[in-house]
């Protein structure tokens, strides 16, 4: 059994804050997985799976990332490198 201790939940809380402020003030654009068609995968491992699929039956191609058990800190601190690199 894991104890989470109080500064783990209040920095997950403020983790899951700065996502859902980054989605709604559109830094982070959301997409519904579900409205992805024609998904190939690309690349599976230990991580999750990489695909690429068409945004809403049209010609858009984007890249989806499905990681396996990551915490929100962890797509967080992915997101912060993206934009940093960027």
């Amino acid at each position: 059994m894991s104890l989470i201790t109080k500064e783990q939940t209040n920095s997950s809380n403020a983790d899951f804050d700065w996502l859902e402020k980054a989605i709604s003030e559109n830094y982070i654009k959301y997409y519904d997985y579900t409205k992805f068609t024609n998904r190939k995968e690309i690349s599976s491992g230990s991580y999750g799976n990489t695909s690429c699929a068409n945004w809403k039956d049209s010609d858009t191609v984007m890249v989806l990332k499905y990681s396996y058990g990551l915490t929100i800190k962890e797509i967080v601190n992915e997101v912060k490198h993206y934009i940093y690199i960027k």
